[in-house]
Formats: C-alpha cells, sequence, structure tokens
C-alpha cells in the first residue's frame, strides 16, 4: 500500500520566524503536493502534443558518429516529477561500445540543477543558490534500471547484419515492425493530456439520440433489410456505449458524429438503389416527402461537418440535424401510428411494422387464403363445419380503395389453423380480411382448443363490404412455438376470412 505524506500548509503569525528551512518546506509542500496530483490524474510518460513531444529522430552521421537527436517536450515520471526538456539535446551513439546483438534505449530522467549562486563578499553564511532549475537528462542506457524514475523515450535493436558494423541508425518506416538498426518507438509510455470535456447534460442528451438512432435503425431494418441499416445501429450502439462508459473529450466527440452522417448517406442511397430494383413491390419510398426532407437535411449534415470549427454551437446544429434526417427515416420507413379502429380500415399493404397503440408491432406471419402452399404450411382445415367454399372477391373498403382476395366461407363449426414464426410469450395481433355484408355477429377464438377471446364484426356493410377485424393475446398468453387458434361460430352461424396477418410486439 502506498505510503502518504502528511501535508501541512504555512501557517503566517505575528513574531513567525521565516527562516530559509520555513520557506524551503514550503516549496516542498506544493511541489509534493503536484507530483501526488501528477501521479493520480495523469499518470506515467510522456505527455502527448506539448512542444515536441520528446520525439527522437536519426541525423545524419558526421565523422563516421551516429547522432540521435532528442526534441523537446515534457514527460511525467513514475514519481509525478514532472521532466522537462527545454531544448532539443543530440546524443551521439557509438555501437562499438556493446556487444551485438543487443538491445539500447534513449531514456530521460528527472534532473534538478542549482542555479542564480548569490554570493556575499561579507558574509558567506549569507550565500547561496536562488533556484532549483527543474530539467531532464537524457542518455543511452543498455537497460532501464528503475522504470519509476527513467522514461523511455526509444530503443533500438542493435545488429551487424552484414559484417561491416552498423554505419547508421534509420529513423523508423514501421511502427509494427521497425526491423534492426531502427529507431522502435512501440514501448514508449503516453500519458492523457485533458482536453476540453463534455457536459452531463451534452452526454445525456447523445445517449438518448444515439439510443434513438439504434432503435429505430433496427425497426427499420424489419421494414426494409438493408446492410446499411444494420451499419448504422452498430455505429450508434458503439458510439452510445462509449459514452456510457469510457466517456470522450469534446474535442474529439466529432469523430463519433462524422460515421453517424456516412451512414445516414448510404442508408437514404441505398433506399433509393432498393425502390430501383424492386419496382414490382410497388413501394415508392423515395416520392414521400420526407425522403426529400432527410436528403437535405443530411447535405447540409455533410457541409457542416466539413466546415466544423470545434464550437458548442455547430454541434448543436450537427446533432440536430441528424435527428431530422432520422425523424424523416421513421416517416419513410415505418407507417404512420394507427389507432383501434384505424385497423379496421387498413386497405394498403399491411405494412412490416405496425405501430398500433404507441408501440411496435413487428409481421411474423401470413395466411393466404388463395395460396395452396400458406394454407398446408398452417394446417387450414374445417372441423364440423358445412359447407365450407373459396371464392375471389373484389370489395371495396370504406376509403374507396378496391381489393382483391381469396376469401374461404363456412356454416357452423371451426376453422382451425397454426400459427408459425411465433416467438412463445409475446403479446400478439391476429388481423383478418372480413366480408361484413352480413356482419353484427362475435366469433369465439380458442387457443389450442381453449376459449380465449371474442373476435367482433360489428355493423353491416353492402356498399364497402371489406373490414380488418382483430384479437390480442396479451403477454405470456400464448407459450408455444406452433400454437392451434380456431374461430369457432358455434352450430348455424356464418363466417367468413380472407388473408390473416399475425403480429408480435417487437
Amino acid at each position: 500500500m502506498e505510503e502518504t505524506n502528511i501535508y501541512k500548509r504555512a501557517n503566517f503569525f505575528p513574531g513567525l520566524k521565516a527562516t530559509p528551512s520555513f520557506w524551503n518546506e514550503m516549496e516542498d509542500y506544493h511541489f509534493n503536493k503536484e507530483n501526488l496530483y501528477n501521479r493520480l490524474f495523469h499518470g506515467f510518460g510522456v505527455v502527448p502534443d506539448y512542444m515536441q513531444s520528446l520525439h527522437v529522430q536519426a541525423e545524419k552521421t558526421k565523422g563516421g558518429l551516429i547522432t540521435l537527436l532528442v526534441e523537446t517536450g515534457l514527460a511525467i515520471d513514475g514519481l509525478g516529477r514532472s521532466v522537462f526538456l527545454y531544448k532539443p539535446e543530440a546524443l551521439v551513439l557509438d555501437p562499438k561500445k556493446y556487444t551485438l546483438p543487443c538491445t539500447v534505449y534513449v531514456a530521460i530522467r528527472y534532473e534538478e540543477r542549482m542555479e542564480d549562486f548569490y554570493e556575499n563578499s561579507e558574509n558567506c553564511d549569507l550565500q547561496g543558490y536562488q533556484h532549483k532549475r527543474e530539467c531532464a537528462k537524457v542518455e543511452i542506457l543498455s537497460e532501464i534500471p528503475d522504470y519509476n524514475v527513467y522514461i523511455e523515450l526509444a530503443r533500438i535493436r542493435l545488429e551487424d547484419v552484414d559484417g561491416t558494423g552498423i554505419a547508421e541508425i534509420k529513423n523508423s518506416e514501421s511502427f509494427s515492425d521497425p526491423g534492426a538498426n531502427a529507431l522502435d518507438y512501440r514501448f514508449v509510455p503516453w500519458t492523457d493530456r485533458v482536453k476540453r470535456g463534455v457536459s452531463s447534460y451534452l452526454q445525456n442528451f447523445m445517449i438518448k439520440l444515439l439510443d434513438y438512432t439504434e432503435s429505430l435503425s433496427n425497426t427499420s431494418y424489419e421494414v426494409l433489410p438493408l446492410q446499411s441499416l444494420r451499419g448504422l445501429q452498430s455505429v450508434s450502439m458503439t458510439s452510445r456505449l462509449i459514452l456510457q462508459t469510457t466517456g470522450v473529450y469534446f474535442d474529439d466527440i466529432i469523430h463519433m458524429v462524422k460515421p453517424l452522417f456516412d451512414m445516414d448517406h448510404q442508408v437514404l442511397f441505398e433506399i433509393a438503389e432498393w425502390e430501383r430494383n424492386h419496382e414490382e413491390d410497388g413501394h415508392m419510398y423515395t416520392t414521400k416527402g420526407a425522403y426529400d426532407q432527410a436528403r437535405e437535411a443530411m447535405y447540409k449534415l455533410g457541409d457542416v461537418i466539413k466546415a466544423y470549427g470545434n464550437s458548442y454551437d455547430e454541434f448543436d446544429v450537427i446533432l440536430n440535424l441528424h435527428r431530422n434526417v432520422m425523424d424523416c427515416l421513421k416517416q419513410i420507413l415505418v407507417e404512420k401510428e394507427v389507432s383501434t379502429n384505424d385497423v379496421k380500415f387498413i386497405s394498403y399493404k399491411m405494412p412490416h411494422v405496425l405501430l398500433f397503440e404507441e408501440e411496435r408491432y413487428t409481421l411474423v406471419d401470413t395466411i393466404d387464403m388463395g395460396s395452396d402452399k400458406s394454407v398446408e404450411a398452417h394446417n387450414v382445415r374445417f372441423v364440423n363445419s358445412k359447407h365450407p367454399t373459396t371464392s375471389n372477391e373484389a370489395f371495396y373498403y370504406p376509403d374507396g380503395v378496391m381489393v382483391r382476395d381469396t376469401v374461404k366461407r363456412w356454416i357452423g363449426g371451426e376453422m382451425r389453423f397454426h400459427l408459425k414464426n411465433i416467438v412463445k410469450g409475446r403479446r400478439t395481433i391476429i388481423i383478418r380480411r372480413t366480408d361484413i355484408l352480413k356482419g353484427n355477429y362475435s366469433v369465439d377464438v380458442k387457443l389450442n382448443e381453449r376459449s380465449a377471446k371474442s373476435l367482433v364484426v360489428d355493423g353491416t356493410d353492402t356498399k364497402n363490404r371489406w373490414r380488418n377485424v382483430y384479437v390480442i393475446f396479451d403477454e405470456g398468453e400464448i407459450n408455444q412455438y406452433t400454437p392451434e387458434i380456431s374461430f369457432d361460430m358455434g352450430k348455424e352461424g356464418r363466417d367468413n376470412s380472407g388473408t390473416i396477418w399475425i403480429y408480435q410486439l417487437l
């Protein structure tokens, strides 16, 4: 366990004798407190981006000498002392002093030099040095004797490669593999230099924005499986984790936003590309006004990032432009929220993601009554029913849109079928298209042969005959991967079903 000094500040009072010892204790107090601070908050090594960061370079030889030049800079040793090199210093390396092959080290250590001597010719007891200069000593060593005292600036692996001796030392051309007789910086320790911080308000705002981006990109991928959406999700998730765990300085935070701009650009480009390659699907994402708004915000975002001057005002603009892109992306890919009544009148193609009562549901299964493959896969069948029929119909919804669908009709008994692609335990919505020419009745919906819900076919309409009716199974009710559902009309009731869609809570 590390021992600490007992820190005592000077306390002046009338009659105090301020002797040299007293004043030196005051200086030691501040010096030792500074060293403690350095050890705790900056650690050990070279201070980056201060002066020339003590960089070592090999100079051209003069008169057969190998010269290493150590540039100016600052380091902090293991005792917390500030090691300053005020002027570049040249070192001469003589390979003949060493038994090859071997490794030598360019190192720096703290040193104090007494300066500014005050001479008192009348009384030698009243004279002495006025200052202690805090400086550095740079050396070439065959080993580092004490890592608390010496800080490595570079090392060189000395080898007589061709038997003619070592004529020069090369500057490093490859950081990861410098090779023999070249400066090697791989093992130089570095401290952490403090920069402008990020306020907790800005950090929390960014975390929420990144969380929103991650969630929206995941939901959008459910609608349109583009790799760029997965990329956007990964970038936002990684950036959020960095902010929540290690944090970043304000000077570096722009580097977390640039990848978001790149992914925003790629997402909008791939949406347009996907649409061109899937014209038969009928999705016209790029014709929506939100797509043009998203593209405009994305280009503005790129312009602001290019001209970024590291100010808080600019960064606020950047974040809001990205938020604008995300809001527009939501409007492009994720359909508008629908109420319980709106579901009945959806005449367009059912969306992959349904915003229903402020919650997002994803389409997990569809039963197409006009497809033998779909009917067989879901084991659609009738039990104790009379006159089950299948017909192709073309009816209108109340919004005036005519929709063609295949309908199964039956009298009495049940239509049974199995659900597929189900996640057990999740809240589930079963929606079916129904002809309400003869409505105003209810259907007993059974789950695995047990009555569970009541499906209400409300009203009659002889002109606009299509409606979408639904039942909701709450969380935990469906506890099988392929549960059996049945629509039971009793003995004499009449019912019909067109396409059936199954949604589950995301």
